[in-house]
């Protein structure tokens, strides 16, 4: 259960980018709080960093001639309790033009490009009070439409999906 504290963003909050806002996390395995921030960097994809990725070659065609948009997330454990193996909330991201980026997958598997490599879960040391840890998720579009918002919502109540219910981090 979600449960909402005078420490936690409300639903409809917006935040700029890198700045901090505090929701809950529930799961069958964790519960506590947890400080988000979102930046966004972005960057060419070159021919010889899409050659690395763990992709299919259809789709790395997809994505040749495009940008990278190196979606960092700063995860801060604000209550201490036991995060250990958590994966950093599902953001939603729109670019300018209201559209989506593309996603670059690798279930199971690391995705480094540029230098910039993806932790898929929570180290061991997630689990004091001020733990931080930092992700870095992969996507591309063109740089014409950039990224310009993130959206965090969960299924149900408080933060239900919808623009009026989330927490939202816009440049």
């Amino acid at each position: 259960m979600l449960e909402l504290n005078e420490n936690t963003a409300r639903p409809g909050t917006t935040v700029k980018f890198g700045e901090q806002a505090v929701i809950p996390y529930y799961s069958r395995y964790a519960k506590g709080l947890l400080g988000v921030s979102v930046t966004v960097d972005t960057a060419p994809a070159k021919e010889a960093e899409i050659g690395k990725l763990p992709l299919k070659d259809e789709d790395k065609e997809k994505i040749r001639g495009k940008t990278f948009f190196f979606v960092h997330k700063k995860l801060t454990n604000v209550e201490g309790a036991n995060l250990t193996g958590i994966q950093a909330p599902s953001l939603h991201a729109t670019t300018r033009s209201d559209g989506f980026p593309g996603w670059v997958l690798a279930i199971g598997r690391s995705v480094d490009a540029t230098g910039r490599q993806k932790q898929t879960f929570a180290p061991p040391s997630f689990s004091a009070k001020g733990a931080e840890y930092k992700t870095c998720e992969l996507m591309f579009g063109t740089a014409s439409d950039p990224i310009v918002s993130f959206s965090f919502s969960y299924s149900k109540a408080p933060y239900e999906d919808s623009s009026s219910r989330s927490v939202t981090w816009r440049r």
